[in-house]
Order: structure tokens, then C-alpha cells, then sequence
């Protein structure tokens, strides 16, 4: 087959998105099928773009998150997609790149899938300014927008049944769970976290590590607030946020008004290579996101032998089995979170076996199977029409 994957997010992004992207990529050539990547980028990633197979369209900045580009003029790749005789589009995004997905399946006369990836739904404070009034208006018309987009898909598949089924209550009829895989031969229990302790100088510490985009969705203010209780139980334990994005002053000025700013550590954006040490490294990793459409931070940690502590909400409850394979805390309680974060501190190691087991579900490989599976079910229905 010959797959066009459309994205708003490509690299030099880092995020949920652009690590399913790259991933599937990968374990669809492994099958032998094509995939080409048409998305939004900055000029200077359109410069240094070298991969023949990746296609980038001239894009201006999301100001409220300049890391995301909003293409300008996406529809341009109509041309590309139909000089490469594409088999399936895949829509990855639902804004401008988005759209031009639909119109170039349709174009084509092929089957499109769009993956709700993101819940747009519940990051309005983008465009709302924090006014309630405001939010919960854009909220609803966001939901209007992605019943409409998605519905314009042949099948919308989404990382969890949570969200599949989330969905459906909003009136997107085709969902499907289709999980995002982990490379469980990268992230693996055989990462060496004494590399990364070394370097960020925390040996005999209890490192509580939150990976990922620092954004206010991510619920990291849930961290400042238990840090205390906490250190109360665990005295040498020290937070290291490890990532970039939009809301990173906001949290390290938020540790500084609770007192704790001496406890958080700040390491902005990590080496890719390093990342399975990272959660090798960490005695507990913490994901406190009431956003999660999947969390795959949450797999790759497991899949590290690392223990987990989450928020028991949403995609991270559906992963997560309380003292089985993980921890799970109320994200709205601190002193839950501190009571489980002290937990998987002291007893961490009875669940790592599970972990790794539960990771294993989720491999690349099978999760690949299942999304090429969905494929020819889609091509093999368009024969018959």
C-alpha cells in the first residue's frame, strides 16, 4: 500500500502525535507498504527537510502555542498525493492539513481515517484567556467542529476505548480504538538510569519525573501542590520536569510561590536517545494529565521497567491497574497524589514485572497489525462499492 500521512505537527516537534507518526511509519515500511508524511512546517524546517518521503507546506505559528504551525497553503499537496498513486489517506490533525486530508482522499476516490489524537475540547484556554463564559462556549463549538470533521472520515480511530467511546457520545459514529505502539526493543528494562543521574547530579536522590510538554493541561501544578507531603515522607525526593513548551515560567513561578522551587528541577528538552534512561533513571514517573487520549509517556515508562503513578481519569485509568501494573491518584487531590507518589516510591518494585507485561500489549509490532488490518478493511469495502 501507499499511505499519505497528513499532520498539523511534524517534526522538529516533539509530542504524542509526532511519535505516533514516526512510529507507524516505521512499523508499516517493516511490512513493506510506503508511507509519505504532508505536513505543516516552519521555514526553517522546510529547509533542512532531507526526507524524500516528507512533504512540508508553508505554515504560519498557532500564536498562543508557537510550536505548532498552522499550514497556509495545505490543498497545495492535492498534486503530490495524485502523482504518487496514494492508496489510503491518513489524517493525523483537524486543522488545515486536516482538511486538505479529506479533499485529496476524495479527489483520489480513496478511504480516508482521521485519529482523534488530541482533546481539543479541553485545551480552550489557548483561545479563551482563562474566562469560564468563554471557554465553555469554545468548547462546544469545538465539539461541533471535530463531530463534523470526523464524521467526514470513512473510519475515526482513537488510542483508547475511553476515547472511542467519548466520541461516540458526541456523535462521531465511526470510532474505533486503534492504540499507538511503543518500540518495547528501545524502551526497555535494560536502560542504564545511573548515566542520567550522573549527569543531572542526583545520586541518592528519589527522583519523581514528569516528561513530556509542559503546558497547562498537563495538570503539573497537582506536582507543586503534593511536593511538600511529599518531602514530609521522602525528604531526598526532588522533581525534575523534563520537557518544553508554552507553560514552563508559569510552573517554575508556581513552585517559586509555593516554596518548593529548590525541590524542581527544570531540564527543558531531553536528548531523544536518552529518554529510556530517563524513565530508567526516575523512582517514580508521574503523569498527573487529566488530557491523556492514550499517554504514551505512560507506556514507554513501563515499558522501561519504570513505575507509574497517574491520574485515574480518562486513557491513564484504562492502562493503569492500582498497585498491579502502576499507581493511580484522584489529579485533583494533592494529597492523594503525594500519599501515591510516596507509595511507588517505597514499593515500586512490586510492579514493574507488570508494567513491562502490560507494555508489551501495546508493541509496535501489534499495534501496526491492527492499523494495517483496518486498512485493507477499508480498501477492500471501497472494491465492493
Amino acid at each position: 500500500m501507499k499511505i499519505a500521512f497528513y499532520s498539523d505537527t511534524y517534526l522538529p516537534n516533539r509530542d504524542g502525535v509526532v511519535t505516533s507518526i514516526l512510529s507507524f511509519r516505521k512499523g508499516l515500511e517493516r511490512e513493506g507498504h510506503e508511507v509519505y508524511v504532508f505536513a505543516s512546517a516552519s521555514g526553517k524546517a522546510r529547509k533542512e527537510n532531507a526526507d524524500d518521503h516528507a512533504f512540508l507546506y508553508m505554515s504560519t505559528a498557532f500564536r498562543p502555542y508557537p510550536q505548532y504551525n498552522i499550514a497556509l497553503f495545505p490543498f497545495l499537496s492535492e498534486r503530490k498525493v495524485k502523482s504518487l498513486g496514494i492508496d489510503i489517506v491518513h489524517s493525523h490533525g483537524m486543522a488545515t492539513m486536516g482538511l486538505a486530508a479529506l479533499r485529496a482522499a476524495r479527489s483520489l476516490n480513496v478511504p480516508v481515517v482521521g485519529t482523534f489524537h488530541t482533546l481539543i475540547p479541553r485545551a480552550t484556554h489557548y483561545i479563551s484567556g482563562g474566562v469560564k463564559p468563554v471557554g465553555d462556549a469554545a468548547e462546544q463549538v469545538a465539539w461541533r467542529y471535530l463531530k463534523w470533521y470526523y464524521n467526514q472520515c470513512d473510519v475515526a480511530t482513537a488510542p483508547t476505548k475511553v476515547i472511542a467511546d467519548m466520541m461516540a457520545e458526541h456523535g462521531i459514529g465511526n470510532a474505533r480504538a486503534i492504540p499507538n505502539g511503543i518500540d518495547t526493543k528501545r524502551f526497555t528494562p535494560d536502560a542504564r538510569g545511573d548515566v542520567v543521574r550522573d549527569e543531572w547530579k542526583m545520586e541518592g536522590k528519589k527522583i519523581v519525573l514528569s516528561l513530556g510538554r509542559v503546558v497547562l493541561e498537563k495538570n503539573l501544578e497537582l506536582l507543586v501542590k503534593s511536593a511538600l507531603m511529599v518531602l514530609e515522607e521522602e525528604p531526598e525526593a526532588r522533581f525534575v520536569i523534563a520537557g518544553v513548551g508554552p507553560a514552563a515560567n508559569h510552573y517554575k513561578e508556581y513552585a517559586k510561590k509555593c516554596g518548593v522551587e529548590k525541590y524542581f528541577v527544570f531540564k527543558g528538552l531531553i536528548d531523544n536517545a536518552l529518554v529510556p534512561n530517563c524513565f530508567a533513571a526516575a523512582d517514580v514517573v508521574a503523569v498527573p494529565s487529566k488530557f491523556e487520549t492514550q499517554g504514551l509517556v505512560t507506556l514507554e515508562a513501563m515499558a522501561s521497567g519504570g513505575v507509574v503513578a497517574g491520574a485515574d481519569y480518562l486513557a491513564t485509568k484504562e492502562i493503569i491497574r492500582h498497585g498491579v501494573n502502576g499507581y493511580l491518584f484522584d489529579p485533583d487531590d494533592p494529597a492523594d497524589c503525594a500519599e501515591k507518589l510516596v507509595e511507588a516510591i517505597r514499593n515500586g518494585g512490586k510492579v514493574r514485572g507488570n508494567a513491562r507485561k502490560t507494555a508489551e500489549k501495546y508493541s509496535l509490532e501489534a499495534c501496526t497489525k491492527k492499523l494495517e488490518a483496518l486498512y485493507e478493511e477499508l480498501l477492500e469495502c471501497r472494491k465492493c462499492r
